[in-house]
């Protein structure tokens, strides 16, 4: 299940709100991304380990484009272990409310090359809503809320939503997110997740470094942690440049 390289490894903001832009901006604007991290997390998830990234990003006058791309392995670099391709797209718009307040709305829609029986996962495409707030030079507050559809090989559907709260000091930070996973079978009951994630970043150069820890509940695991009696935890280090 599951996405620009993110601000820090473990996604600090959603899509929507690492993508935040300036209406003051006019021109035209291309950035572009590539990375690795030592596990591909994503909202408490597990989804690939040593996954490669990168992206390309457009931005006019507050609005954005982008696409993400990430290599998925289930085991690491082994022979039969590479499962494909995941690629997002994304658009939307950001602005500021004032001279500390911004705000985004946006678009993402998550994709992966393998399909059918062999598929690393399904379809999903979700609204996004950024808030964001700096208090100060080295201080900053993010929330953010999604709203999707998962669309199944069958053409089942499935409707979540997540939200994060996350704030970052001198390049550490702290995120708790929730989700909230509802399936079209009304015999099925709403499945509440959680997760937390602590960490550090900082620029090395023309290099994005990052470290960080984090704690999911078990209803959250995929893989080798759903072998996992309770939570499970991960620490991952990744690397990025930007262009």
């Amino acid at each position: 299940m599951f996405k620009i390289f993110r601000n820090t490894i473990l996604g600090v903001t959603l899509l929507s709100g690492s993508m935040i832009a300036h209406a003051e901006e006019t021109e035209l604007s291309m950035s572009g991304n590539i990375g690795f991290m030592s596990d591909y997390m994503y909202r408490g998830i597990h989804q690939s380990s040593s996954s490669a990234m990168g992206g390309l990003d457009l931005e006019y006058g507050g609005f954005y484009l982008g696409t993400w791309f990430a290599d998925l392995q289930e085991d690491g670099w082994v022979e039969g272990s590479h499962r494909g391709f995941e690629y997002d797209v994304y658009a939307g718009f950001g602005f500021d409310v004032s001279e500390s307040i911004s705000a985004s709305i946006g678009y993402t829609i998550y994709r992966y090359t393998d399909k059918g029986a062999a598929a690393f996962d399904d379809d999903y495409d979700e609204v996004n809503l950024g808030l964001g707030f700096t208090a100060s030079d080295n201080l900053s507050f993010a929330i953010d809320y999604a709203v999707g559809e998962n669309t199944a090989v069958d053409q089942s559907e499935t409707d979540y939503d997540v939200l994060t709260i996350s704030a970052d000091y001198l390049g550490v930070y702290l995120l708790v997110g929730q989700w909230g996973v509802q399936e079209d079978d009304a015999s099925k009951n709403e499945v509440d997740a959680s997760w937390w994630e602590v960490g550090y970043s900082r620029s090395v150069g023309d290099f994005d470094l990052s470290a960080g820890f984090v704690l999911s509940e078990k209803e959250l695991a995929s893989g080798s942690d759903a072998a996992e009696d309770g939570d499970f935890s991960r620490f991952i280090f990744s690397m990025g440049t930007s262009f």
